[in-house]
């Protein structure tokens, strides 16, 4: 009897443990990556800025799965997790989604979408 009061308060320590880390996991998922808190991911500059280092052949590509959009400050919030959209922004852009093979292929049909 005692080791099933034992085996009880670790299951409930396990519970209590592992249903945060869960609901972390769970509100985060499918959600944009925030925006680091520096000068060069500032919610001021234009959404083209971005694609300097955000293209193709950037430092830091979007993956294949990215969204076809490139408003980025309708899905990406700033490190303080807010959101920043702007009202007529354009989603697409000249070297953005459009001009990238990877993710126009998917438009297009010829790729794996999200």
């Amino acid at each position: 009897m005692a080791t099933m009061r034992v085996r009880g308060r670790v299951f409930a320590w396990v519970v209590a443990l592992a249903a945060p880390i869960a609901i972390g996991v769970w509100a985060t998922s499918g959600k944009a990556p925030r925006l680091p808190a520096d000068g060069d991911h500032a919610v001021t500059q234009a959404e083209a800025k971005c694609l300097g280092c955000h293209l193709r052949a950037g430092a830091h590509p979007r993956p294949v799965g990215h969204p076809l959009r490139d408003d980025c400050f309708s899905c990406h919030r700033d490190h303080l997790g807010v959101l920043h959209p702007r009202r007529g922004a354009p989603t697409s852009l000249p070297h953005g989604w459009r001009d990238d093979p990877a993710l126009a292929g998917r438009a297009a049909g010829g790729g794996k979408g999200r």
